[in-house]
């Protein structure tokens, strides 16, 4: 079955728990276009399922949405007071749902490399490999190896440390230490 595009408000929309991208705070010009010009490019979202997304405290269960791919877009649309975004509801498994968000969002900068890493370890413990992560992905072996490496960093300091704009390089640098 070919996915077709349904209108949704966004406040049936939920942020993944798992996006790498942690940064909203840029959205002050896309909320005026989306005023003047609408959304332009759809949102890709899954059905919300307590299975895999719980922890998310939704309105209502059977009617709300996780997005996948255009959290900045459901950011806009919600400070535009827009009614509805065009979405298309896609059936991922969680893996799906993972490699694809890193898949949009793993090269920018407002990604946390630590959140990315996170996920790539989530994807490990799913049963994935690293091969079958960089085949979903399209990132190297390498640098999904590399991604993970950074868990052993400890936590506090490397969120002190993205706070003054620490770059993925600087991590890289202090792993190979």
């Amino acid at each position: 079955m070919k996915p077709t595009i349904t209108m949704i408000s966004p406040k049936k929309l939920y942020h993944h728990p798992n996006n790498p991208r942690v940064d909203y705070d840029d959205i002050d010009e896309l909320a005026d276009s989306i005023r003047h010009m609408g959304v332009l490019q759809n949102l890709s979202v899954v059905h919300y399922n307590a299975a895999e997304h719980g922890m998310l405290q939704v309105d209502d269960p059977t009617d709300s949405y996780v997005v996948i791919i255009g959290n900045r877009r459901m950011e806009g649309a919600l400070q535009a007071g827009v009614e509805e975004v065009p979405c298309i509801i896609v059936e991922m498994t969680l893996v799906e749902q993972l490699c694809a968000m890193e898949a949009e969002n793993g090269l920018r900068s407002s990604t946390s490399p630590r959140k990315q890493a996170a996920n790539y370890q989530l994807m490990l413990d799913l049963g994935e490999t690293v091969e079958s992560i960089a085949t979903k992905t399209g990132f190297s072996e390498a640098t999904i190896r590399n991604r993970v490496k950074l868990l052993d960093l400890d936590g506090d300091k490397m969120a002190e440390a993205e706070l003054r704009g620490a770059t993925l390089t600087d991590y890289m640098q202090l792993n190979s230490l």
